[in-house]
């Protein structure tokens, strides 16, 4: 943890400020261990192998907690790099850009393995906060540690630990894995400053198939899911024109469209392993857009990727007066 990252942490229960009680150990300006404290109601929170820790794991409800266990495995275990990751991503914040990072505050809501996070870090973000529930925290740590303007958080995104701070807020395929997606979307509105811009994907309903499997194939040992994931890909590419693949991939919804296998591997492994596994279709996200305020609310040419802007006293005025912003 960089210390850096106190002006924009909040304590998660009162809202007090959050001060560095003590360190135990350092790694240059990296806080490794150390114990944070609230200065309103004197809580503590620790911060363990250089990630502040907001939530303990064994005190949440257990289906979050599975998620958050499943999702921790898989970015522990998959640490590839994919260069379309880059072209990918800006496909789901579209209109956004790599020039519109340039000197904002910027949180993602579930960060994963810190890949997003390292994007928008190097696209000149002056602060950019990942967030996470489970463990992949320690990956998105390791990759993005050397980076002076990039901070890895565990944290729970229905109870943020900041202050209401950033310039832009974004998650890309973790809304849905929630208990609620409309509840845990609408939890970080307030997290962005008024003039500050939201970006969202969810699934979509063309996913919803794949939902029907999720119950049996998320209690499955991963590391035996994974393997059975490794051979389904293996198969699928070796007789991609076989007759029984495309009714086989009907039932059972994967891609092997991938640059690699092992990219085909992770989006099998990940569309199918968290507890949760919820479809919404663009008009339903852009109307919760809509509900909760925004505007400038756009739905992007990939289905389910929906951004919009907290606006402004200015704005509003301005809309009451009929004017387009």
């Amino acid at each position: 943890m960089k210390e850096k990252l106190l002006d924009l942490l909040a304590c998660p229960t009162c809202g007090g400020d959050i001060l560095l009680a003590y360190a135990s150990k350092y790694d240059g300006k990296e806080i490794i261990d150390a114990v944070l404290t609230c200065k309103k109601c004197t809580r503590e929170y620790k911060v363990v192998r250089g990630v502040p820790r907001f939530v303990d794991l064994g005190k949440i409800e257990e289906d979050k907690a599975a998620t958050a266990e499943n999702f921790g495995w898989q970015w522990t275990n998959f640490t590839q790099e994919d260069p379309k990751y880059n072209e990918q991503f800006l496909g789901w914040l579209q209109p956004v850009t790599p020039g519109f990072f340039e000197g904002k505050v910027v949180l993602e809501g579930g960060c994963g393995k810190g890949r997003h996070t390292k994007l928008a870090a190097q696209w000149g973000a002056t602060e950019v906060v990942g967030i996470d529930l489970g463990l992949g925290v320690e990956s998105a740590f390791a990759l993005t540690r050397e980076m002076p303007n990039a901070h890895i958080v565990q944290c729970d995104i229905f109870k943020l630990p900041f202050k209401k701070a950033f310039d832009y807020a974004f998650s890309v395929g973790v809304l849905h894995h929630t208990p609620d997606t409309k509840l845990y979307t609408n939890s970080l509105i307030p997290f962005v400053k008024p003039g500050g811009r939201l970006s969202i994907w969810v699934y979509p309903p063309k996913f919803a198939r794949r939902g029907e499997w999720v119950p049996m194939a998320s209690h499955l040992p991963l590391v035996a899911f994974k393997e059975w994931c490794e051979w389904a890909v293996d198969i699928a590419r070796e007789n991609k024109n076989a007759l029984w693949l495309e009714p086989m991939i009907k039932q059972f919804p994967f891609s092997t469209h991938h640059a690699n296998s092992e990219r085909s591997v992770l989006a099998l492994f990940d569309g199918f392993s968290p507890t949760f596994h919820w479809t919404h279709s663009s008009e339903e996200v852009t109307k919760w857009f809509h509900e909760a305020g925004l505007v400038d609310v756009h739905s992007n040419a990939i289905e389910t990727s929906v951004s919009g802007l907290r606006p402004r006293l200015s704005d509003l005025l301005a809309i009451g007066d009929g004017v387009s912003v």
